[in-house]
């Protein structure tokens, strides 16, 4: 098993990852699956699959290069810089075609999938890259994107972003 061969499990990894990542908090609603999986159909909440699947999905191929003893640098800088990038990226891609054509499904898997099959060629050059011991901090920013999905799940921004045009709601729908 080579680091490449790990690289494209993980795009497949996270691809089905996304669909199950989609429907757990209707199927465990709390606080906790607020916090971590899409609570709406808003465009935000689906960033918590992007970000979330990138964090797990991307620990599964730690296991493997453990396992297989593949030699890798920056495993925790990889993570932090492909969820916050993979989120970036794709913002700037899928905004201007939703403000053109609208919601498209079709559309948003295949971004997702380019968006996964971009960061994973990001990380196997991150993981190549010479030790930055870098630790710490992308565990602490792991946890500050978290609290910030938390605080934007319960108290939204009022724009499109945040909106679900499929209940009318933004945020959490308060019970």
């Amino acid at each position: 098993m080579t680091l490449k061969k790990i690289k494209i499990i993980n795009v497949i990894v996270f691809f089905v990852l996304s669909f199950v990542w989609h429907f757990v908090y209707d199927l465990i609603p709390c606080f906790l699956t607020s916090i971590f999986f899409p609570v709406n159909e808003s465009i935000w909440e689906h960033m918590k699959i992007i970000f979330g699947v990138i964090i797990f999905g991307s620990l599964i191929s730690l296991i493997l290069m453990n396992k297989f003893k593949i030699k890798h640098n920056n495993f925790y800088v990889e993570i932090i810089t492909k969820g916050i990038l993979g989120v970036i990226f794709y913002l700037i891609i899928f905004i201007p075609i939703y403000k053109l054509i609208g919601e498209n499904m079709f559309v948003a898997i295949t971004l997702m999938l380019g968006t996964y099959c971009l960061m994973e060629f990001l990380g196997y050059y991150i993981l190549k890259m010479d030790d930055l011991n870098i630790k710490i901090m992308p565990i602490i920013l792991i946890v500050l994107v978290y609290v910030l999905f938390a605080l934007l799940t319960y108290y939204p921004r009022h724009n499109f972003l945040f909106f679900d045009e499929s209940k009318f709601i933004y945020g959490i729908l308060k019970k």
